[in-house]
């Protein structure tokens, strides 16, 4: 039997809903022919960094320690947050966590042993582009970026890249020709040259058209039209006979959208009330990371201020789900918060206080569906995501090749964690005790279709008094086995 090969292909931002004949007819037509996942979940926050390591690592951010996009390490960066969408903090946050920025083993680890190659091949940020293979610089194999040679490793074959194919388009919206680009460096020269077992090959649209121009508009719809004519081009590749028997395409996005509406600045909120707070950096006791899914981060994890604070947010009417440490597996701390452990969030880089920012399910100007406060430099009508809204939790996942069943739907629930512990099983490799998720045995070919374990769904409650009334939190999740999905969190008050 020829060898497995596994291609990974991320379409990053695409929200399930937004499959459609229209937008993506060669990601159904693939749906059509191997396995469509209908109930994918991300992780949370809902982000690209923390869901390419539960990609890689098959665990929750709580467990390998991407807690979000972006982490809080005065240490690392004494200026601002720590921001892991740039390599060269990534190196360096790796550095300063003695090799262990992620606290799992990663996919790329686990090939290096075996003697098998891992290429991760990007043009979104050059951050996330490391996550996928952060050990690349001592363990091997390929990191190439449309970023730039310096953002690649080795610098050599970055460099043969170049004079083979010129530089790398500069961004657009759409990122039509960067997609083009890196794909053209994929089939043509890296797979070819080094056979890889398995490749990330990841988009930066349609997320970063999404982004700036809007999940509903036409900048939008050509975006996931131009990423999905490069998953075309995958699968007339597949066909070639060199490629018969061996090759198996995972598409897939990593979280979805909501719609940005209005804004509010945390910090400032913060400090009107009372309570200095830096953006960033410590004011006097507190810092904020703002996000739609924002961290507050209380100096020497001062109790009475984290009480004081959480209950502000309560009272607030841009505030959606609040966690806080676990005062047991459900409850936080603080009355009427939930426990971070509770989304798998609990790890000891995440902040006292994890904050989502209200989010609704009023359709926009296009007729998209879902919006948000937001914290950030996005405009007003951009999109977002790292929340725990349907729209964004529900992602895509669509899987195609000898390994896996022919023309089947998935109608169990699955997960971004539940991919790497997939391949491992499929290349016959032991799974590590810290992975949260599952092997997706209903849809490989060597299975009879059936799940080892039945979906279970739970739904929590929790709730507080406050000035402004009762604030009430609540959390929709299915467990599959011992695998968590969430499904929704919201607040009423």
């Amino acid at each position: 039997m020829a060898s497995q090969h596994f291609l990974i292909l991320g379409l990053d931002g695409l929200r399930a809903d937004m499959v459609t004949p229209e937008t993506t007819p060669h990601l159904l037509r693939l749906a059509e022919l191997g396995v469509h996942f209908q109930h994918h979940h991300s992780v949370f926050p809902t982000a690209t960094r923390v869901n390419i390591a539960s990609l890689v690592t098959g665990a929750y951010s709580g467990t390998h320690g991407i807690v979000n996009n972006s982490i809080f390490e005065p240490a690392v960066s004494p200026d601002s947050w720590v921001d892991l969408g740039k390599y060269d903090v990534v190196e360096a946050a790796d550095t300063y966590y003695q090799g262990n920025l992620l606290e799992t083993p990663s996919l790329g680890e686990i090939l290096a042993v075996h003697g098998d190659t891992m290429m991760a091949v990007s043009s979104g940020t050059t951050g996330s582009n490391r996550l996928m293979h952060h050990k690349v610089k001592t363990l091997g194999g390929i990191g190439f970026s449309a970023h730039g040679i310096p953002a690649c490793y080795p610098t050599s074959e970055a460099e043969r890249i170049v004079e083979k194919f010129g530089p790398a388009p500069a961004m657009g919206l759409p990122d039509a020709a960067r997609a083009s680009y890196i794909t053209d460096v994929f089939l043509d020269h890296l797979f070819p040259t080094y056979q890889p077992r398995v490749t990330i090959l990841w988009f930066s649209d349609p997320d970063k058209t999404f982004h700036n121009c809007g999940i509903g508009s036409s900048e939008a719809l050509e975006a996931m039209q131009a990423a999905d004519a490069q998953l075309g081009r995958i699968m007339d590749w597949m066909q070639q006979p060199a490629q018969a028997g061996r090759m198996n395409v995972l598409a897939l996005s990593d979280h979805g959208h909501v719609t940005v509406r209005r804004k509010v600045a945390v910090d400032e909120a913060l400090t009107a009330a009372g309570i200095p707070a830096g953006r960033g950096v410590y004011g006097e006791q507190v810092a904020v990371v703002p996000s739609l899914t924002g961290a507050i981060h209380v100096r020497d994890r001062d109790a009475a201020l984290v009480h004081r604070i959480a209950r502000w947010l309560q009272e607030q009417s841009w505030c959606g789900s609040i966690f806080t440490p676990g005062k047991n597996e459900v409850e936080g701390i603080v009355p009427g918060t939930f426990a971070r452990s509770l989304v798998g969030n609990e790890h000891p880089r995440t902040a006292d206080i994890v904050y989502i920012m209200r989010t609704d399910d009023e359709r926009d100007e296009n007729g998209i569906v879902g919006g948000c406060y937001d914290d950030s430099g996005l405009p007003i009508g951009g999109s977002t995501h790292g929340g725990l809204s349907p729209y964004e939790l529900r992602n895509v996942l669509v899987a195609h090749g000898p390994a896996f069943q022919q023309g089947a739907m998935n109608t169990l629930p699955s997960g971004t964690v539940d991919v790497m512990p997939t391949l491992l099983h499929l290349l016959g490799y032991d799974i590590p005790e810290t992975v949260d998720g599952r092997i997706l045995t209903e849809a490989l070919a060597a299975s009879a279709g059936v799940p080892e374990s039945e979906a279970a769904p739970l739904t929590y409650h929790t709730e507080a008094s406050t000035g402004a009334g009762v604030y009430q939190q609540h959390l929709a999740v299915t467990r599959v086995g011992s695998t968590v999905y969430l499904e929704h969190g919201w607040v009423e008050g």
